[in-house]
């Protein structure tokens, strides 16, 4: 036995080392589910009545996935997704009742699936997520601008933790 402090701590240390723990930064860690290597994401069909917002979303999945696998226009798997919902909703308010600031919400359904066999190796549906932006009543074009901006922004964090959760497994 160790009698003496110091050298069980640089004991314990060093099993931990050599144990290789197994953590790891989230999203860093891990593989695709099925050991995939490639795939093609389309562009995700959008069921809202908000036009053009497919685009956005698509472009924020395709970047976040392109540091994890080859992202191809042909692939025999495919990483699809569906816009199911967005909506704008007031969430604060000046003194004298005017709207100051929206919540944009946005819902979609992703999967993960061999298109040859139909094997679906990833499913996740009604992946919720928002983003505050600033309503400017003097310009509507900045207040049409700031929601832009939040859509990307939402896009980006979306695309980012789905692929966080889908690399960890939940």
């Amino acid at each position: 036995m160790l009698k003496n402090p110091l050298m069980l701590l640089v004991a314990v240390f060093f099993a931990a080392v050599v144990s290789g723990c197994g953590y790891h930064v989230a999203g860093k860690g891990g593989a695709m589910p099925g050991g995939i290597k490639e795939l093609s994401i389309p562009v995700f069909t959008n069921t809202t009545s908000k036009p053009d917002i497919e685009a956005t979303i698509t472009s924020a999945f395709v970047n976040e996935f392109i540091t994890t696998v080859e992202v191809l226009n042909e692939s025999e798997f495919l990483l699809q997704g569906t816009i199911k919902s967005y909506a704008l909703n007031p969430v604060s308010f000046t003194k004298s009742d005017v709207n100051q600031e929206y919540r944009l919400t946005v819902v979609i359904d992703v999967r993960l699936f061999d298109k040859e066999t139909g094997r679906m190796y990833w499913i996740e549906e009604n992946i919720t997520d928002y983003e505050d932006f600033t309503v400017n009543i003097n310009d509507v074009s900045a207040t049409r601008d700031a929601e832009t901006a939040a859509l990307r922004k939402l896009s980006k964090d979306t695309a980012r933790a789905t692929k966080e959760r889908m690399l960890e497994r939940f």
